[in-house]
């Protein structure tokens, strides 16, 4: 049976047809790129890895959680930290301090990319969701203004919390827990006698995770503070 063509007068309903397909395609497009998978998107889109200098962030809704494994591969030191310690009797001298007054705390020193890093759990250093200085965040301060004296160069300062939900009316989010608390550490080290202008504060607050925030062992765990002096290794290399 053959179909009659349609007159002139219909054609506006095959454009209806025509538009109302197109609409539908695109709903369902529109469906399908609202629902993607958080983790995929955070593994391929990793993001900046620690040792890069960044600033006040408040956008990032992806946790960026680097393994310990992608920690250690990134590790290129010169030489054993263990060389520069003895070749730095500064070096050696604050970290003997820092050891026995802040044990584990002292979670990390390495010398990575010729940079020196430091990394010490902020929860010596503050009080709980505060930016106060506790007493022994404050000698902690004043040991490591003490070393600056041997330095000319830049210190930079990164400093983390963990994903605790943070509405306060002094602390609206973590972010500005951490610029608030690097303000305080740059504060404190100028007293101590290290010039502001030598100083570089990156405030990342849950940003760059290095452990799921799932435990209470893993939050502290990220609350953290980074102390870099960039191009340490290559200055203390010159001087031995």
């Amino acid at each position: 049976m053959v179909r009659p063509l349609p007159s002139s007068g219909d054609g506006w309903m095959i454009t209806l047809s025509d538009m109302l397909l197109l609409l539908l395609t695109f709903f369902v497009l529109l469906i399908s790129m609202s629902s993607f998978d958080h983790g995929l998107l955070s593994e391929v889109f990793g993001g900046p890895r620690p040792g890069s200098v960044g600033v006040l962030n408040r956008g990032t809704a992806i946790p960026i959680v680097i393994s310990a494994e992608e920690l250690q591969r990134e590790v290129r030191p010169q030489k054993d930290l263990a060389f520069y310690r003895r070749l730095s009797e500064p070096l050696s001298r604050m970290l003997d301090v820092f050891e026995r007054r802040l044990g584990k705390a002292l979670l990390r020193v390495d010398v990575i990319d010729g940079n020196l890093e430091m990394e010490i759990m902020s929860d010596q250093l503050f009080g709980t969701l505060d930016d106060t200085l506790k007493n022994r965040g404050g000698e902690t301060v004043r040991q490591l203004g003490g070393f600056l004296k041997s330095w000319s160069g830049l210190l930079e300062i990164e400093v983390y919390t963990d994903n605790f939900p943070l509405h306060t009316s002094r602390f609206p989010d973590n972010n500005v827990l951490a610029a608030r608390r690097g303000e305080r550490l740059v504060t404190a080290l100028e007293k101590a006698g290290t010039k502001r202008g030598r100083v570089l504060l990156a405030a990342y607050g849950a940003d760059r995770a290095v452990a799921v925030n799932d435990t209470p062992k893993h939050r502290q765990r990220n609350r953290r503070i980074v102390f870099r002096l960039p191009g340490w290794a290559h200055e203390v290399g010159k001087k031995g």
